[in-house]
């Protein structure tokens, strides 16, 4: 069962939602990612949307079926009036017979077919309200991360800064020593110093 979200279904009705597991934005948000309600619900709507194609199929192999019935009826009425023949008469009552069942059935696909749209609306509409609830979870705590975040980079850009001042301050003062060595020492000192401490 779906949380209990209070969601105008009218203004949902005036958006037209689509069926959200046939949705790419839906799918790409929760695919990965979803409750285990969630995964009920897809699943069913999955479910009544495959029922929904399979009984359309049904009705038109049904409709299909009474057609052929319907002229083989009317061409053994024929035999059966034009060549009195009782074999025509028996075959005529064993095909109405037919024809009532495949009515029966086609009665049964058009009831299951009125219904279904009912049904699946409903389940696409219960989804929707465990999606909006599932959203503004994921976006609260995606909220409460950032703002961590924002303080941790706060707090490492002061760092940062600090770290920035005293390497400048410290090649400055790399730099004002040379500066002062070469120009008392002299280069091929300096050079010979440098290989000296440095090892190069």
């Amino acid at each position: 069962m779906a949380r209990e979200i209070d969601l105008d279904e009218k203004i949902i009705k005036r958006k037209k939602i689509p069926i959200l597991i046939k949705d790419n934005t839906w799918q790409s948000l929760y695919n990965e990612k979803q409750t285990k309600n969630m995964r009920g619900l897809a699943k069913k709507l999955e479910e009544l949307i495959h029922d929904e194609k399979e009984y359309m199929k049904q009705l038109k192999e049904a409709q299909k079926k009474k057609k052929v019935l319907m002229n083989k009826v009317l061409k053994l009425s024929d035999d059966a009036n034009s060549n009195d023949n009782s074999v025509a008469l028996i075959q005529l009552e064993n095909t109405r017979n037919k024809i009532l069942e495949v009515n029966d059935r086609i009665d049964e696909l058009q009831f299951k077919l009125e219904t279904l749209p009912k049904e699946i609306y409903d389940t696409n509409f219960e989804l929707l309200k465990e999606t909006v609830y599932e959203s503004y979870e994921d976006i609260i705590e995606e909220k409460e991360r950032v703002s961590y975040l924002d303080i941790e980079i706060q707090k490492l850009r002061k760092v940062l800064g600090k770290m920035w001042e005293e390497k400048f301050t410290k090649e400055k003062r790399i730099n004002d020593l040379y500066l002062y060595l070469h120009g008392t020492l002299g280069h091929e000192e300096i050079d010979k110093l440098d290989r000296e401490f440095f090892n190069t």
